[in-house]
């Protein structure tokens, strides 16, 4: 179709339909680019991809931070025995179960309160930062060598790691 076909409403629902937009935020597209609706219509798609962007970047993240606590566990200890392991998300939703119940809420408070007293404690051990402390050695290309160094270059017999 021609140019001189197509109303302003027209163009407005055109890119309405095809990109999704408010009237206003169609209308306000036509008008920055002189009424050219490819333009419009390819500036419109621009920003749509950068909100995309933005939003995947987000989910990403959290993806990730998901990973990262399913790795993690939470373990109480006392004289360093292990009395109780469980995942992080498990741990969590534990914890908000408790402090959503009143009573709940006053025995979780009482027994950190005594556990605390009599020194037992709560060790978050995440998984991920072993794996990758191996997979950091692994990628080293030189063997690694322990050499005690004599007292009299360093205060201490010290342990010095070098490689050939």
């Amino acid at each position: 179709m021609s140019e001189i076909l197509w109303t302003e409403l027209e163009k407005v629902d055109v890119l309405r339909e095809r990109m999704g937009v408010s009237y206003e935020r169609a209308r306000f597209a036509l008008e920055a680019n002189q009424g050219d609706l490819v333009k419009a219509l390819a500036e419109l798609e621009k920003e749509h991809k950068e909100e995309d962007g933005a939003s995947r970047w987000f989910i990403d993240g959290v993806k990730k931070q998901m990973k990262r606590l399913n790795k993690t566990q939470l373990n109480l200890k006392h004289e360093d025995k292990t009395l109780l392991s469980m995942s992080a998300p498990l741990g969590i939703a534990l914890a908000y179960t408790i402090w959503k119940r009143p009573t709940l809420r006053m025995l979780g408070l009482i027994g950190a309160a005594t556990a605390a007293v009599n020194h037992y404690e709560l060790e978050v051990d995440s998984m991920e930062e072993q794996t990758e402390e191996v997979e950091e050695y692994d990628e080293y290309p030189y063997d690694i060598k322990t050499v005690i160094v004599p007292d009299d270059e360093f205060s201490e017999n010290e342990k010095v790691e070098i490689s050939e």
